[in-house]
């Protein structure tokens, strides 16, 4: 009986899981963005100079907080492709 309630109770939970898991994955991946946010910005801290050569539209350090939500904003649809 301890065991059919055990294999009932997993394959209850295994249910759920598959009902939600996108929902899970994505609150997930919400959760984690902050901290995610910080280590793309952590090796920014001790930078002193930034030089940045070529391209168009915003240039100099006022594109690097673009750069770094663009990069942020990518990574559910990341997360969504593994």
């Amino acid at each position: 009986l301890r065991a059919r309630a055990e294999a009932a109770a997993a394959a209850a939970k295994a249910e759920a899981f598959g009902q939600f898991r996108d929902a899970a994955v994505v609150e997930m991946v919400l959760q984690r963005l902050p901290q995610v946010a910080e280590a793309v910005a952590q090796p920014l801290l001790g930078t002193r100079r930034v030089t940045l050569v070529g391209g168009s539209g915003d240039v100099g350090v006022a594109k690097i907080p673009s750069e770094i939500l663009e990069l942020v904003t990518r990574l559910p649809g990341a997360v969504g492709a593994l």
